[in-house]
């Protein structure tokens, strides 16, 4: 199976596609760790809990009408959820091409950030809401 390079990702917020304005995405899948050691064990033990999903994307800032300040900065202060969709590739979703998505909410925005001369990035967390990122194939 050949290993994949990140050339073509598809990233949708909020029904914006940003794909050409995102250099870098990571969708991570977390669960809490709960103890559940007792005395008849020799060792710890644990189950997993709530899960504490969340999609870090980062930005390639653009202050025009429909893109990326337009999009974010609303959804961070009116407080909203809204949907992100991560796809390896912009091909259709398959079994090597699977969809994340998740019902999200910005909690921290950072508007605007880099240095003199640079291009300006901004890294953003969209954590996930209640049942998390869920993982399709079709």
């Amino acid at each position: 199976m050949p290993k994949l390079v990140l050339k073509d990702c598809y990233i949708v917020v909020n029904g914006v596609n940003f794909s050409d304005h995102v250099s870098s995405v990571e969708v991570s899948l977390s669960k809490d760790e709960v103890e559940t050691t007792n005395f008849s064990g020799s060792g710890r033990e644990r189950v997993a809990g709530l899960k504490d999903d969340k999609f870090s994307i980062t930005f390639q800032q653009d202050f025009a009408a429909a893109n990326v300040d337009a999009t974010l900065y609303p959804l961070y202060n009116n407080e909203t959820e809204f949907t992100v969709e991560v796809r390896p590739t912009s091909a259709a979703v398959s079994v090597t091409n699977p969809k994340y998505t998740g019902t999200c909410i910005l909690l921290e925005y950072t508007a605007l950030g880099g240095d003199v001369g640079d291009l300006s990035e901004i890294e953003v967390e969209f954590p996930a809401q209640r049942s998390g990122i869920a993982r399709a194939t079709s």
